[in-house]
């Protein structure tokens, strides 16, 4: 490529002439331009040459690349890289810093994944051998080695890895983005990663961009999540999301200054042009200047697409933003400026004319767009320049939870999953006695393999995702419940103890099995329709049926054979709290009927009257507040009572948390209330309400959480309906779906 040089005459823009360029008001934005040494002003771009920085040379290569294999650490090889682009030996922002360390994390990512795919290989292998061995001691060998196995490597991946905490858990903030389709067109999954990419590049200058979550969601929407993100910066983010940046090019058309105006008001036509306005200017004083009108073309000169990058530099007259063209952009601009020299050219933003200076001599490769800008507003706009949006998008749901809230909620959480967990297994045992003390073994290993898969897999753990695990914890149980009671029932019929342990867990294990893989039907299910922090319910679900039935079927059982084998289990003993009667169901199945009719009307007067319907799916924002001295639910009702912002008073509701001190208060207003709120309450109330939650969710969020929740109940219960029909029969199936 050919060197630069910055050409004066082309940086300041002669006195326009009559029907030419505007005059640069205050703050109103210039361009510089950069011409190239060739007469065309066109230039060739080469290829940039990649130089890593990286000494090291691998075994081998010395001798031609014959010899050993190449030695790689992968830790040194971050080092190498970090230390590279600190000396400047390895540029970063031209890709060849992202480059380097995309191939280093690829590099682990392949040993890391070989490695487990290793010892899952070896694993699946012994899982065979175990069902397939007809040797008792056999079995209780290869059994054993899987229990220890699984259950130290999901210790060792979760000490390592560790859990990757929700938004829930350490605050942050989330957001539902829609893309705006263009007339006649739709959106497509390259146009969902097209706006991933440019956002990502967008946001990378505000937030670490290993923090962020960008991810499809649907047809026309992504999903967003910044953690460690306080409410100060919302409105920032947002404004940077919402931005479309999108810069163009056009020669001004020679009767501008006359024609404009007339185009603007629709008394003028002029065939391939059109009318748009300046930026709005002011004048020394502060005054706004009458608004300006610029007539360029509808088919611009040059667009966006050609940018190559656009940073923000400190320049002569203040912050500004240095432009490079691509190479196509290059080989459009050169011959357009030759042509036009003299001419006034109009760079226009978002619909918008920053300024239209003459062209003073031809050039390609870049050009420095300059005005009234602060540092941050020049960041803002190169970042945006850079990453142009070829779909404008809206923000439909945004939400901010504080750490203190999810810290407070994580701790209810786990206080109410120790507290169930605790209730269960002490009944267990006191039922179950020696037989429950080996359901707790099960149980433990089960949540190991839970939270080792999750950090293997580098699955996010939200407040769904622990209430999945909680779920897990009743869904074991139910499995020892199924295979204990069965066993009951064979020791009651005189089989030996190990007689009827085998029988119990041969025969129980069809109606283990079977009511698994229909939730298993459904987790999958709500996984693939689920939005958001609900697919973390849905993955933790799937993990726990999978650990339930290796604990339930193989744990257990390996302990209850190696007790019985050795001699140490000789008799079992159960708890009988339920008398042996039968109950004639089917004899009252008209009371039932009619008991069922009164309750199914009752529910649908009831629930359409009171609209049981949370924010997130009728709209609007919903406020979460710590209690705090002072504050009650009378006195905020009361204080929003006197808020002349609001039309209709918001709804105030008590929570109390499970397994915590205290009070939550809801607040449940109309869409884009929440801030004001806030503020109000603030000052009316003399409080501080740091720990504040509020979310945001646009009707349109609303009306696709409920269509996806019908489909997916839609799609379950006809999953269901086959599977129970090919387990069993058609009426079978027909009447668990009626119940």
């Amino acid at each position: 490529m050919q060197d630069k040089q910055e050409t004066p005459a082309a940086a300041a823009p002669k006195a326009d002439p009559p029907a030419a360029a505007d005059k640069a008001g205050k703050g109103d934005a210039e361009v510089k331009v950069e011409a190239s040494d060739n007469a065309s002003g066109l230039e060739t771009p080469k290829a940039p040459g990649v130089d890593t920085g990286l000494d090291a040379v691998p075994k081998g290569a010395a001798d031609g690349g014959k010899g050993a294999e190449p030695d790689i650490n992968i830790e040194e090889l971050r080092a190498m890289i970090e230390q590279a682009k600190a000396s400047g030996e390895l540029p970063s922002g031209e890709g060849t810093a992202e480059t380097a360390e995309a191939a280093a994390t690829a590099l682990e990512n392949f040993s890391r994944g070989g490695i487990v795919f290793g010892l899952g290989l070896g694993l699946l292998v012994l899982f065979v051998w175990y069902f397939a061995s007809e040797s008792s001691l056999r079995k209780r060998l290869i059994g054993s080695f899987l229990a220890i196995a699984v259950t130290g490597m999901s210790l060792w991946f979760y000490k390592e890895q560790g859990l990757q905490e929700g938004i829930e858990i350490q605050g942050g903030v989330s957001m539902d983005i829609r893309i705006v389709p263009d007339e006649g067109k739709e959106i497509t999954p390259s146009t969902q990663e097209q706006v991933i990419k440019v956002l990502t590049g967008r946001l990378s200058s505000l937030v670490a961009e290993s923090d962020m979550v960008l991810a499809p969601q649907g047809k026309d929407m992504i999903f967003l999540q910044i953690p460690g993100v306080g409410p100060d910066r919302v409105a920032e983010i947002k404004k940077a999301l919402e931005k479309v940046a999108k810069l163009e090019f056009s020669i001004l058309h020679p009767q501008s200054n006359s024609l404009a105006a007339a185009v603007a008001a629709d008394s003028e036509v002029v065939t391939g042009h059109e009318a748009l306005p300046f930026v709005k200017k002011e004048d020394k004083d502060g005054n706004p200047l009458p608004p300006r009108w610029g007539l360029v073309r509808i088919q611009k000169d040059l667009t966006g697409d050609a940018i190559a990058s656009a940073k923000p530099m400190f320049g002569q007259e203040g912050w500004e933003i240095s432009v490079k063209f691509t190479g196509d952009g290059a080989s459009v601009m050169g011959p357009l400026t030759l042509k036009h020299q003299n001419e006034p050219l109009a760079i226009i933003l978002d619909s918008e004319i920053l300024s239209a200076p003459n062209i003073l001599n031809p050039f390609s490769t870049g050009c420095q767009i300059t005005g009234d800008f602060s540092q941050q507003e020049a960041a803002d706009l190169a970042s945006a320049l850079e990453n142009p949006l070829k779909n404008p998008i809206r923000v439909e749901y945004a939400n901010y939870i504080s750490p203190t809230m999810g810290k407070a909620t994580v701790q209810q959480g786990i206080s109410a999953g120790i507290a169930g967990l605790g209730i269960t297994l002490l009944f267990i045992l006191l039922y179950y006695r020696f037989a429950g003390l080996i359901a707790m073994i099960g149980m433990g290993i089960a949540i190991t393999i839970i939270f080792g898969m999750m950090a293997l897999f580098k699955f996010t753990l939200t407040l769904p995702g622990m209430a999945g695990i909680i779920l897990t914890i009743g869904i074991a149980i139910d499995a020892n419940v199924l295979i204990y009671e069965r066993l009951r029932e064979e020791m009651k019929s005189g089989k030996s103890i190990g007689s009827a342990i085998k029988t119990a867990y041969e025969k129980a294990f069809s109606a283990i099995f079977d009511a698994n893989i229909t939730t298993l039907i459904t987790a999958i299910i709500l996984f693939q329709f689920a939005a958001g922090t609900v697919k973390g319910f849905a993955i933790t679900l799937m993990i726990g049926i999978l650990a339930t039935l290796f604990s339930a079927l193989l744990v257990t059982r390996v302990c209850f054979n190696w007790g019985t084998e050795s001699g140490f289990v000789k008799k079992l003993g159960f708890m009988n709290l339920v008398p042996d009667k039968l109950i004639d169901f089917l004899g009252r199945r008209k009371i039932a009927l009619i008991g069922s009719s009164i309750l199914v009307a009752t529910s649908l007067i009831v629930v359409p009257t009171l609209d049981p319907r949370g924010v997130e799916l009728k709209g609007g924002d919903a406020i979460t507040l710590q209690s705090e001295e002072g504050l009650t639910k009378q006195s905020i009702e009361s204080t929003l009572d006197r808020a002349e912002f609001l039309e209709k008073t918001p709804i105030v509701q008590v929570q109390q948390p499970v397994g915590g001190e205290g009070e939550f208060f809801l607040i449940r207003a109309d869409f884009g209330k929440a801030e004001q709120i806030l503020e109000f309450l603030k000052t009316e109330l003399d409080v501080g309400l740091d720990g504040a939650q509020t979310s945001s969710v646009g009707s349109a969020v609303g009306k696709t959480m409920l269509g996806k929740s019908a489909l997916a109940l839609g799609i379950g219960l006809i999953a269901i309906l086959l599977y129970v029909t090919f387990r069993f029969e058609f009426a079978f199936a027909l009447g668990a779906i009626a119940a």
